[in-house]
């Protein structure tokens, strides 16, 4: 049995405000993405535009990932990580004062613009998130404090997306609200961001690399040399193909093949938190004190079995809901990349991964538009 639990593992100064941070930064974006999609797809003049402006909000939010993820490793090593999460989060607050205008405005360009900076700060802001906890924490809590991350995450993405649905109809003729709301949001997870410990910088002496990509590469030689950590970048891209698959269909499997509701769109999407908590708790407690990358296998095995279960649950809402649940359980790969050889192990792969994520997020992006007439 473990020697230490979840609640000994939070008792960490520092590590509950984190997680607040991340939780609403998480949820923030995703919110405001799904408030968009909405938007993109009650503006359509037809299904075939519908999908398009689906597909085109998903690459939006996904694009700065793949541009900027270098420079964001580059910054999380070269300056403290808790610095790196303050001044994104302050970036938040300007990126969602600028919804306001957008919204008052009725543009849907302009939307994808603010889309598009969220999305920029939510990029720089994810190396530092992965990487400042083994500078937090003992490696024997490294496990519990990722199934922990990754639950609030995930959920927050999911749940974002779920209450998205429900304050559209609800403020649809009074968009603007919603501007105000990110706004909030942001506010308090930037008030919350100066909980988070002070840590050093991990290289201090790192030159900023004007070609991003120079430092991807680096990334993905260190990654060659160490199979586990390769592996596990690969099954964290192979989670996130799945999961932005997942999410850039969500609306559209909702409203043209369940025929819901916009209010009934959001706990569909919202089972698949649930599933999600467990799935990430469970790993937490079954890998104990150290990572156990044994679970890796098993949850990706059952995203797969249960993604394809979905694609047969065109003609019920509560199984589909349930297949949803099912389908996102989680593995502890995030530990491992955290538990790094070094603090610019950690880095360069968090980076490595955010860009090899969205290049497959991309990727899906495309075949939904390529293939959304024969699916929906």
């Amino acid at each position: 049995m473990s020697a230490h639990s979840y609640r000994e593992t939070l008792k960490h100064r520092g590590l509950q405000p984190f997680l607040w941070t991340q939780f609403l930064g998480a949820f923030n974006d995703n919110f405001f993405k799904f408030v968009v999609t909405m938007v993109a797809v009650h503006t359509a003049v037809n299904e075939a535009a519908s999908g398009r402006n689906v597909s085109l909000v998903g690459i939006v939010f996904v694009a700065p990932f793949l541009l900027f993820s270098g420079y964001a490793g580059q910054l999380a090593d070269a300056f403290s990580k808790r610095t790196v999460l303050v001044v994104t989060k302050s970036l938040e607050i300007v990126a969602t004062g600028l919804s306001l205008f957008a919204f008052a405005s009725g543009r849907l360009e302009l939307l994808y613009a603010v889309l598009f900076l969220i999305a920029v700060q939510a990029t720089f802001f994810s190396p530092a998130k992965y990487g400042i906890l083994p500078e937090m924490l003992p490696e024997r809590d490294l496990s519990r404090a990722n199934g922990v991350l990754e639950m609030s995450t995930f959920v927050a993405i999911v749940a974002g997306g779920a209450v998205a649905t429900v304050v559209f109809e609800a403020w649809h003729d009074r968009l603007w609200l919603v501007g105000v709301t990110v706004v909030a949001i942001a506010l308090v997870g930037f008030a919350s961001s100066f909980g988070i410990p002070r840590v050093p910088a991990a290289a201090p002496a790192t030159r900023i690399r004007v070609n991003p990509w120079s430092d991807i590469a680096l990334g993905v030689k260190d990654l060659l040399r160490d199979r586990v950590l390769l592996l596990t970048v690969l099954g964290l891209s192979y989670f996130w193909f799945l999961g932005g698959l997942l999410q850039s269909l969500m609306v559209l499997f909702g409203s043209e093949v369940l025929r819901l509701s916009d209010t009934w769109i959001g706990p569909l999407t919202a089972s698949a938190a649930i599933g999600i908590g467990i799935g990430s708790l469970a790993a937490g407690r079954l890998s104990g004190d150290k990572v156990e990358l044994g679970l890796a296998p098993i949850g990706a095995i059952g995203m797969g079995v249960f993604a394809i279960a979905l694609s047969r649950c065109g003609h019920s809402f509560l199984l589909a809901a349930t297949v949803l649940t099912l389908r996102q359980k989680r593995r502890p790969a995030g530990a491992e990349i955290s538990r790094g050889k070094t603090p610019h192990s950690n880095d360069s792969a968090s980076a490595c991964s955010a860009t090899a994520g969205t290049a497959g997020r991309v990727r899906c992006e495309r075949e939904c538009t390529a293939s959304r007439r024969d699916t929906c």
